[in-house]
């Protein structure tokens, strides 16, 4: 009961704060802020209005494309770090080499992605995949790297296969770092994702908001960063239920926790 108490107060500040920030915007829009500098929230509510259903079919093909790259990075990402930990010799090879590219930002090497895939979805998809990648990498050697070695050597001691030891104690004690891990992943991959539809994309909120920079129409602009938000609130809410129901067992929340790498 006192977790759940923890939870809606944590969401009712969180619409708090967003209602404080709407009123504000309110009265500081169209005057003394211009339009053009920062568009109130009638001419966002306008610009909605004329793109019409085009905006939900925009919308939706950037959710598409961020969720796909996402699984896909989160994925690869929690398998390469279970196989850094588990094998030596791949971690001697290609920690290093990780270590040395995770600085990078993915959104560097969008010419060169232009340059190997052309403008076709296989770059967009790679660059959000890229991102999610690294940080599921490291967030899952880490994770495993501290847990307790005496259940893993208690496990091996009682003759339970390396595979049961892995589904049945590692991965179960790692849960509640990935989780964190995860939703770092996600909110980064949204960014991603609107930075890939700028790679010649023609059809998401990028492009939407890529074509609306040309004519100076911020008002569009404004509503597909809104739109993107509002994506990637839901996404983060989802996942924060899922890292409750999975986390259950355990005695710390999800939302006291701190979210890191």
């Amino acid at each position: 009961m006192k977790l759940r108490r923890h939870h809606l107060l944590t969401e009712l500040t969180r619409f708090a704060v967003v209602a404080v920030l709407f009123v504000l915007w309110y009265l500081l829009t169209p005057q003394p802020i211009p339009e053009l500098i920062f568009p109130s929230p009638l001419s966002v509510a306008q610009a909605a209005k004329s793109l019409g259903p085009d905006l939900i079919r925009h919308a939706g093909i950037t959710l598409g494309r961020v969720t796909l790259g996402w699984a896909i990075g989160v994925f690869l990402g929690i398998l390469m770090g279970l196989i850094l930990y588990a094998n030596r010799a791949v971690r001697l090879l290609l920690h290093p080499l990780i270590e040395a590219v995770r600085p990078l930002p993915p959104v560097a090497l969008i010419p060169f992605f232009i340059i190997w895939f052309g403008l076709s979805l296989v770059g967009q998809l790679t660059l959000i995949a890229l991102g999610c990648f690294m940080v599921l990498t490291i967030n899952t050697f880490t994770a495993a790297g501290l847990v307790p070695s005496v259940y893993l050597r208690a496990a091996t001691v009682l003759g339970a296969p390396r595979r049961e030891i892995y589904r049945t104690i590692l991965l179960p004690a790692i849960v509640p770092s990935l989780i964190g891990g995860v939703r770092i992943a996600a909110a980064l991959a949204f960014g991603l994702g609107v930075a890939a539809e700028f790679m010649g994309a023609q059809s998401g909120l990028g492009f939407l908001m890529m074509v609306a920079r040309r004519t100076l129409n911020t008002n569009t602009i404004l509503l597909g960063m809104i739109i993107v938000g509002i994506e990637s609130y839901v996404f983060d809410a989802l996942l924060r239920a899922v890292g409750r129901y999975l986390t259950r067992w355990s005695e710390s929340s999800l939302e006291s926790a701190p979210v890191s790498i």
